[in-house]
């Protein structure tokens, strides 16, 4: 299995998983499946290395596949309803070249809908911002250097007018505004080695929930600059502990104890459910792409 992704809309969440084929499944926040899903191939049939999802205003789901350097978007019921590929890979490192995509969010107004998309590696161009029909819009400049490099971007996400970019290799959240960089920041976890951040959720009031590898692998809450102020859980095996962690996904409640952070561990093979207090409140019992499940 891939890592696995998740997206929240709605109060549906939405669960991705990827053997040779990508396994695509809503469920509500208590683990009951709201649908059989649907499951979907790379390009002609063939294999694909399934990124990030992310579910519009409309209910389409869109999906960024890797080894294709393409975006695609699915109805609720699994028909293809847009694609698009980047630039010709005459060299990786280029703009608008989507090859290695890690994932995508999406940007959406009352005119438009443009999607950024992340490359992993050491990129000049890791991260673009594209059309809904794949036309280029901007190459986002990293640390507001057009000759700067991005270090191996793990996860995007696109909160109003504020991006922020998960960089595992660089160990660092980049933060941009209006697609301008505005600032960065790295974790600090007491005397451990910088942790690397993977994954990342923002609250409606600023503060971000960030998912972390490496040494320090946990579960974070932070203020709007990366200051931590609670680990949500901590590496390890046993119950409310975390390994492997693919994605995130949050429901904002009004408290601590009503909000609902999902999130897929243990190299995509379970989903577990915190409140914003850290609380453990369970596993799903089975996921898209399971013997048992869809």
């Amino acid at each position: 299995m891939s890592q696995g992704s998740l997206s929240l809309r709605g109060g549906v969440l939405w669960v991705a998983r990827q053997a040779r084929r990508a396994h695509v499944q809503p469920f509500d926040l208590d683990g009951r499946a709201l649908g059989p899903g649907f499951s979907f191939a790379g390009a002609g049939g063939g294999a694909l290395a399934l990124g990030g999802i992310e579910v519009d205003s409309d209910r389409q789901l869109w999906s960024v596949d890797g080894r294709a350097g393409a975006v695609r978007a699915f109805s609720v019921f699994g028909r293809e309803s847009a694609s698009f590929v980047g630039a010709p890979l005459e060299r990786d490192d280029a703009r608008g070249v989507l090859a290695g995509a890690s994932d995508l969010a999406l940007h959406e107004t009352d005119h438009a809908l443009e999607v950024l998309v992340a490359c992993g590696g050491a990129r000049r161009h890791g991260l673009a911002l594209l059309r809904a029909d794949g036309r280029l819009v901007a190459s986002l400049r990293p640390l507001g250097d057009p000759r700067g490099r991005f270090g191996d971007i793990a996860r995007v996400v696109q909160h109003g007018p504020w991006t922020y970019v998960c960089e595992r290799g660089a160990r660092r959240v980049q933060v941009f505004r209006d697609f301008e960089f505005h600032f960065s920041f790295r974790i600090e976890l007491g005397s451990l080695e910088r942790p690397e951040p993977v994954a990342l959720a923002a609250l409606p009031d600023g503060r971000l929930l960030i998912a972390l590898a490496g040494a320090g692998t946990a579960l974070v809450l932070t203020d709007g600059v990366g200051r931590v102020q609670a680990v949500l859980a901590a590496i390890g095996e046993g119950h409310g502990e975390l390994r492997d962690v693919g994605d995130i996904a949050v429901e904002a409640g009004a408290d601590e104890r009503s909000g609902r952070v999902a999130v897929i561990d243990r190299d995509a093979e379970r989903l577990a459910v915190f409140d914003l207090a850290g609380r453990s409140l369970g596993d799903f019992p089975s996921l898209p792409g399971d013997p048992q499940g869809s």
